[in-house]
């Protein structure tokens, strides 16, 4: 401490001014925030350290000068408050702008207060600087970030509100639109439940109960809300827990898709109604076919009734579209059922036994290779013997000149693996494409509705049916079944 601070300390204080001084030198050289001590007529005494670095001004620059870090456009208001702290006035955290030794304004925290005589007379006063700069230019871009979401909040397209407790705090233009309300005001201190329609009640307070007590954001769902006029919307809403004003609460995001579910709701009748007329053309095409041969031969039988070999030909014509009446039936939606265990290589036998006739008159081997004893499935073996009867049927018919057709069966954990491989024409990966699709079909007197119900069957047994096949080389079906028992050959 300079050696006219203790001469002035001695020269006002008294006998025991050089206890204090020494006091004040303590507190000074101690404190990392800068310090400055000016007598009344505001002529610097001493600043410490702190100072010196802070401002930039050395204490022998200062001494005996006036103030300098004082701007032109504040030093009146300084005076005025100088005026008060002389009176005995403290000023603990004043906020403010100070002036660098360089010129550049920097914002300081102040603390003031005087030093008085022992006749309890202010004869000097102390002031405490903390620098602030960083802590107010992160406010300043906190507001400005904070300025900035509003404006997008303000002009977002969606409905944005917050809520605490169920009571509605903040909800900007759009949600005030989206509800039929005219101003915002109109709904602040609203219950949200309000606007709720009963179907989605339960779904919004588990929703509110997650994001409240577990403090997560939940994830989009669809909703029904109520406008102020009684009409009912969809919306899409999503929500997390944030900090509004101080307190916890709740931002939602809601976005009216009510145009959106009836387009959808057009689109998916307008593809029905496209399927419908698709199913409705192939049909008749199919039938057609038929009812033309059977006409014509009608006609035939009348004028001759004793040819036998029209009258075959016609009940031949009569069978194809009671298959294609069936195949459509199979399609609908199935009756209850009750299922059974059924041994997969019985049933896959028994289909060998049916087809072997067809097979022999097209020069087609048919050979099983089990490699399980018995593996067991449960559901009706009608309709698994219509799957299996249906693909070793495709199979043969791929096979005009004739080759050889594995099945095989393989277990795979908690499933089957029914596995026929043929030796036919193959199918290209284009047509593979449109396998399953109704009046499409690889053989030339298929509907492909055959594989279309068979895919249906196997769907409804859990199962999973798969296809590869390269041209000129034949095809595999895999047919995948869970298994309720499997014994194995030893």
């Amino acid at each position: 401490m300079s050696k006219r601070l203790i001469d002035y300390g001695q020269g006002q204080m008294g006998e025991q001014s050089e206890d204090n001084a020494e006091k004040l030198k303590s507190f000074m050289e101690h404190n990392p925030d800068a310090i400055s001590i000016v007598d009344l007529e505001g002529k610097t005494l001493q600043v410490n350290a702190a100072f010196e670095e802070f401002f930039g001004w050395a204490n022998d620059e200062l001494s005996g000068m006036p103030f300098p870090i004082i701007p032109e456009f504040l030093k009146e208001s300084v005076n005025e408050l100088h005026d008060k702290i002389k009176a005995g006035e403290q000023k603990k955290g004043f906020e403010t702008v100070r002036q660098r030794k360089d010129g550049r304004l920097i914002h300081v925290s102040i603390s003031l207060f005087n030093i008085q005589d022992n006749e309890n007379e202010p004869c000097a006063l102390v002031f405490v600087y903390r620098d602030i700069t960083k802590q107010k230019l992160a406010e300043a871009a906190l507001k400005e970030s904070e300025q900035r979401y509003r404006s997008l909040v303000e002009v977002s397209p969606e409905a944005i509100f917050v809520h605490r407790n169920g009571i509605i705090e903040y909800m900007n233009p759009m949600g005030a639109k989206m509800l039929g309300m005219d101003s915002v005001e109109d709904i602040i201190g609203k219950s949200v439940f309000q606007f709720v329609h009963p179907d989605s009640r339960e779904s919004v307070k588990k929703r509110i109960e997650i994001m409240r007590d577990e403090h997560k954001a939940v994830d989009l769902l669809e909703q029904k809300f109520i406008r102020l006029d009684g009409q009912v919307f969809c919306g899409e809403t999503l929500g997390l827990p944030i900090n509004y004003n101080g307190y916890p609460a709740i931002q939602v995001f809601c976005r009216d898709i009510t145009e959106r579910k009836k387009t959808e709701e057009l689109l998916c009748k307008s593809n029905m109604l496209s399927a419908v007329g698709q199913m409705a053309a192939g049909m008749a095409h199919e039938i057609r076919n038929p009812l033309t041969t059977v006409k014509g031969f009608l006609q035939l039988l009348r004028e001759n009734p004793y040819q036998k070999d029209y009258l075959e030909i016609t009940v031949s014509e009569v069978e194809k579209i009671e298959v294609l009446a069936n195949e459509f039936l199979s399609l609908a939606e199935p009756e209850a059922k009750v299922w059974e265990s059924i041994q997969l290589n019985d049933i896959l036998d028994s289909v060998i036994t049916l087809e072997e006739f067809q097979a022999i008159l097209n020069d087609v081997e048919i050979i099983n290779e089990y490699k399980t004893c018995n593996a067991s499935v449960m559901g009706d073996p009608n309709q698994l013997k219509q799957v299996f009867t249906n693909v070793v049927n495709n199979a043969i018919e791929s096979m005009p000149n004739g080759g050889k057709l594995y099945i095989q069966v393989n277990d795979k954990g908690e499933s089957a693996i029914i596995r026929f491989i043929d030796q036919g024409c193959g199918i290209s990966n284009e047509r593979m494409k449109h396998l399953g699709q109704p009046f499409y079909s690889t053989t030339e007197k298929g509907t492909g509705l055959g594989l279309m119900v068979s895919t249906k069957i196997i769907h409804e047994h859990n199962g999973e049916i798969h296809f590869s096949s390269e041209v000129g080389k034949g095809t595999i079906v895999d047919i995948i079944l869970p298994i309720t028992g499997i014994q194995r050959k030893k």
